[in-house]
C-alpha cells in the first residue's frame, strides 16, 4: 500500500463513521449533530495524531487554527465511545497487505503488554501486592502481529486483574481472516491444550508454541538433548473410579471439561471437546547458544518444517516484542492524556491505528543502496512515525510533504550478532502512566 493509498484508505473510514456514528456515541440523537469547532471526525483526527505532550500542545501542534480549550476538548471526547477506535482499527486492517509470506504460509505471533493508567482503586483494573510494595491500574493488551509485514491484525483488551491470555488468543484465532494459510506463533504462556485443538481444528492454520519443558509429564522426562518427536495421550474430563486407577497408572491425563450448567469452570482451561480424546502433538526441543533448551509444540508437518526451521521460526516472533517498544515509546502508548479509562482506551486504539497507518507506508519504502558497504540499512521507525504521523495531519492546504523521501533519509545500519540483557524490575514489567493535560 503506497502513502497516498494509505492515508485515502484512513481519511475515508474516519469519514465514513463520522456521518453515521450510530451507537458509537454516548447519545446519539444529540452528540455531534450540531455545528461545533470540534466535529466528529476533526475530534476522530486529532485523537489519533496525538503524541507525547500536553492536550493543548497537542490541538496546537494539529492545526493551530483550532482555538478551543482543553476543557472543551475533553467534554467532547467523553461523547465518543472506545468502540469506535476500534472499529476505525479493524475496519482499517482489512486494507492492509499481507504479502510477505513465508513458504506460502502467514506469520502471525500473538503476546501480551501491560498498559498502566491512572491510579483508581475502585476500578477493576485496580492490581494491589499484597507485600504493600506497589499498587497500580492497567490494562493487558493481547495483540496479534503479522511478523513479515510488521503491523497489528488483532487485539483483546482485558482489565489486568482479570486478563486471560489463552482466552484472549483463542477469541482472535476464531475470528481470524484467513486469507491464506497462516501460523501462529506464541510464547510460553500460550501452552494450553484447549487451544492447541481449537487451533488444529480451524482450516488453514497451524500453530507454533513454546512450552516449559516440564509442561506434560512426557516432556519432563524427556533428555535435555536435541528432540523432534511425537507423544500420543488420551484426554478425559471424567473422574470415575477406572479414570482415577488408569490416572495413577500413566495411561489417560485429566483435564477439566465445562460444568453440568453448560458455563465454563473458572480453571485456567477447560475442554471443550469430546471426550476421551486421543491427542498426537509433535514436540522439538533445541539448544540455544547459552546451552539451554527451548521446547516447542507444533502442529507442523516434519517433512516441511525440520527442527532447524522451527527454531528459526520461533526466533522471528521476537518481532512482536520490539513491536511493543515501538507501539509505547514511538507511537506514544506510554503517555496519556487522561485519567478516565474510557478515554484511555480511546488512546491505545488511536495509538495501534498510528501505528499500523506509518508501518504500511514504512513497508512500501524501499531503501536505496547505491554502493556496496558494510552495512545492510534499515528504516529508522522513530523517524518514520514521526513523518507520518506529519503526513496524516495534513488537510490539503498545500501539496503534501513527500513522505516516502523523507523516510528514504534516516536509515539505520542492521549489526546482526549484538545482544542486550534484558533489564527487567522484578516487582513490574511494565511502563508507568504518564497522565498530560494541560
Amino acid at each position: 500500500m503506497t502513502a497516498e493509498e494509505a492515508k485515502r484508505t484512513l481519511d475515508k473510514i474516519i469519514d465514513d463513521i463520522s456521518k453515521n456514528p450510530g451507537n458509537l456515541v454516548r447519545n446519539p440523537r444529540k452528540d455531534f449533530t450540531r455545528d461545533r469547532k470540534l466535529p466528529l471526525n476533526t475530534m476522530l483526527r486529532i485523537i489519533i495524531h496525538m503524541q507525547g505532550g500536553t492536550l493543548k500542545e497537542g490541538l496546537d501542534h494539529y492545526d493551530a487554527g483550532v482555538d478551543v480549550t482543553t476543557s472543551a476538548f475533553i467534554q467532547q471526547r467523553d461523547k465518543i465511545l472506545p468502540e469506535m477506535f476500534e472499529t476505525i482499527f479493524h475496519k482499517f486492517c482489512k486494507h492492509l497487505e499481507c504479502g510477505n509470506l513465508y513458504k506460502g504460509y502467514r506469520l502471525l505471533a500473538v503476546d501480551g503488554s501491560t498498559i498502566t493508567i491512572a491510579t483508581d482503586k475502585n476500578s477493576d483494573t485496580y492490581v494491589y501486592h499484597e507485600n504493600g510494595n506497589f499498587e497500580y491500574n492497567a490494562f493487558h493488551l493481547n495483540a496479534m502481529f503479522d511478523l513479515l509485514n510488521k503491523y497489528y491484525t488483532d487485539v483483546v483488551i482485558q482489565s489486568e486483574p482479570q486478563r486471560h491470555e489463552v482466552k484472549a488468543a483463542l477469541i482472535m484465532a476464531k475470528r481470524m481472516d484467513l486469507r491464506q494459510k497462516t501460523i501462529l506463533i506464541c510464547d510460553r504462556n500460550y501452552g494450553s491444550l484447549n487451544l492447541l485443538e481449537n487451533i488444529h481444528r480451524i482450516p488453514g492454520l497451524e500453530y507454533l508454541i513454546r512450552v516449559k519443558n516440564s509442561w506434560l509429564t512426557e516432556t519432563r522426562d524427556m533428555p535435555m538433548a536435541d528432540i523432534d518427536t511425537d507423544i500420543e495421550f488420551e484426554l478425559r474430563t471424567t473422574q470415575t473410579k477406572e479414570d482415577r486407577a488408569l490416572r495413577k497408572a500413566g495411561k489417560i491425563k485429566y483435564i477439566s471439561g465445562h460444568a453440568k450448567t453448560g458455563q465454563a469452570t473458572k480453571m485456567q482451561e477447560s475442554w471443550e471437546f469430546e471426550s476421551p480424546f486421543r491427542m498426537k502433538l509433535r514436540i522439538v526441543r533445541f539448544s540455544l547458544d547459552s546451552g539451554e533448551y527451548e521446547t516447542i509444540v507444533t502442529s507442523l508437518p516434519r517433512n516441511r518444517f525440520p527442527a532447524a526451521v522451527i527454531k528459526e521460526l520461533y526466533h522471528m516472533r521476537w518481532a512482536i516484542e520490539t513491536s511493543f517498544r515501538d507501539l509505547k515509546y514511538t507511537a506514544g502508548l506510554s503517555n496519556l492524556h487522561t485519567k478516565k479509562e474510557a478515554a484511555a482506551l480511546q488512546e491505545i486504539y488511536a495509538r495501534l491505528v498510528m501505528y499500523n497507518f506509518s508501518r504500511s507506508i514504512i513497508m512500501s519504502v524501499a531503501v536505496d543502496r547505491k554502493k556496496p558497504g558494510k552495512w545492510i540499512y534499515q528504516i529508522n521507525v522513530k523517524h518514520a512515525v514521526r513523518h507520518c504521523r506529519e503526513y496524516f495531519r495534513h488537510h490539503g492546504a498545500g501539496p503534501p510533504p513527500d513522505i516516502v523521501a523523507e523516510i528514504a533519509k534516516a536509515i539505520l545500519p542492521v549489526r546482526p550478532g549484538r545482544t542486550d540483557p534484558r533489564k527487567r524490575d522484578k516487582r513490574r514489567e511494565f511502563v508507568w502512566f504518564t497522565y498530560r493535560v494541560a
